[in-house]
């Protein structure tokens, strides 16, 4: 933390208000304070919530009135004035409050007065300071002497948004500055995906929190984490500060025509769409579109209430862009054969590779057979958990148990190739295997989770 002192001088300057024709009242005007300087400082971000700075007067609202006029207490307006030169061609203000003799600054709010003023992060300056004191609009102010000091601010680049998870850890996604406080960006979504954006000067929003307004948002401390719609998958996402809302463009999916025709299949994992195919080897033309679903303050999440929206992409292999609508990009094909497409919306790429990189679709479901065959009478698909958590591939549910010889799991209905058998540990906790293993330990008879 760091002070600043200011000690007050008597100067007197005289003021004159009319009263009538014959009559003039003055007053000796507020007293001029004069600056002394504390020690250097460097801000950091990790700080910002802490007291940087702190910044001390003497009283200079006490006026007086010349014949028997009686002065009103704390009539001074007094406004501490920061610039980054000595003729302060161009200041930040900071108004006092009336009959106070201190302020005090965080790091972070410093650090945003030295932003406004064109300081650059991680270099030494100085930042000059005065007084300016003043009995009202009409009346010229009186200055203090110049003081400085050197701030180092840290740097603070709006030209990007992080996005937290709903646990506030960084998640490596970025959302791109589109204009001031606007925020644009692709997305890759599970279903009703919880989340948090965070500015490059610190400042976190969320959601509203009020019931009803999901695409609503809001940087206060009570705030609620933002959600997106059920359906999983790809979303171009505009988060708008100013606006303090948010609006998410679902893409179910990418239609290709041109030399290359197809749908492309989305993998959320890596934010990639591909499409496999065969290939000649040469220059490819290819037109990308779709129509996506809108969602917004408007529609919130309700999913029969999102907006048709048709979308494009355009630009060229190495920078693809977003749109409305898709104009032709050319993308290099090394060499023939089965080949895949690929969209890569972390990087705005498109690319032709050699061979067959189509993802593997994440079942919904995972089938128990055996797990019952001593009511059935024999193994069946008839009972499965249920996919809650995408990222971990984590099933649950309850099911009713009676196993003759033990069970497996299946990711595929019907499919017997499609198995994981134990490994090790027994129906209570242990490991799986793709492909292999043996029979899971049946429990006891009973209704399991």
């Amino acid at each position: 933390m760091k002070r600043l002192y200011i000690l007050c001088l008597a100067l007197l300057s005289c003021v004159a208000c009319s009263v009538d024709e014959d009559e003039k009242v003055t007053t000796s005007g507020p007293a001029t304070l004069s600056l002394h300087s504390s020690d250097d400082i460097v801000l950091e971000l990790d700080n910002g919530a802490n007291l940087g700075l702190t910044v001390y007067w003497t009283d200079n609202n006490n006026i007086t009135l010349s014949g028997s006029y009686a002065a009103a207490s704390n009539v001074t307006v007094n406004t501490l004035q920061f610039s980054a030169s000595d003729a302060f061609t161009a200041n930040y203000d900071y108004l006092t409050a009336s009959g106070s003799t201190s302020a005090q600054f965080t790091v972070k709010t410093l650090n945003n007065i030295t932003s406004r003023l064109g300081m650059k992060g991680g270099v030494s300056a100085p930042l000059y300071m005065r007084m300016a004191s003043k009995l009202g609009d009409n009346m010229t102010p009186d200055y203090s002497n110049v003081v400085s000091i050197n701030v180092t601010p840290y740097l603070i680049d709006m030209s990007s948004a992080e996005i937290l998870d709903e646990n506030y850890a960084e998640t490596g996604v970025k959302l791109a500055a589109s204009a001031d406080g606007v925020y644009e960006g692709f997305m890759a979504a599970s279903s009703w995906y919880n989340f948090l954006v965070k500015e490059g000067d610190g400042t976190i929003w969320g959601g509203l929190p009020e019931d009803g307004k999901p695409f609503y948002i809001s940087s206060s401390e009570d705030r609620w984490k933002c959600w997106f719609p059920s359906p999983a998958g790809s979303y171009y996402s505009i988060i708008n500060t100013g606006a303090a809302e948010w609006s998410a463009l679902y893409l179910p999916t990418i239609n290709v025509t041109g030399d290359i025709t197809g749908e492309m299949t989305f993998d959320r994992k890596t934010n990639l769409w591909t499409l496999v195919y065969t290939a000649t080897a040469g220059t490819a033309t290819v037109q990308l579109s779709g129509t996506g679903k809108q969602y917004n303050t408007s529609t919130k999440t309700d999913d029969d209430a999102a907006v048709s929206t048709a979308f494009g992409f355009a630009g060229t292999e190495s920078a693809v862009t977003f749109g409305s609508s898709a104009s032709d990009i050319s993308v290099t094909v090394s060499a023939s054969g089965e080949s895949t497409l690929t969209l890569d919306l972390t990087n705005m790429t498109l690319s032709v590779v050699a061979g067959s990189s189509t993802p593997e679709e994440t079942p919904k479901y995972l089938y128990m057979s055996g797990i019952d065959d001593g009511i059935s009478g024999s193994w069946t698909f008839d009972n499965y958990l249920v996919l809650y958590d995408e990222d971990h591939l984590s099933y649950a549910g309850c099911c009713n148990v009676n196993s003759l010889w033990g069970y497996m799991y299946y990711a595929e209905k019907d499919n017997w190739d499609s198995k994981y058998g134990m490994e090790t540990g027994d129906a209570a906790s242990g490991t799986l295997v793709k492909g292999g293993g043996s029979n899971v330990t049946a429990p006891a008879a009973g209704m399991y989770l």
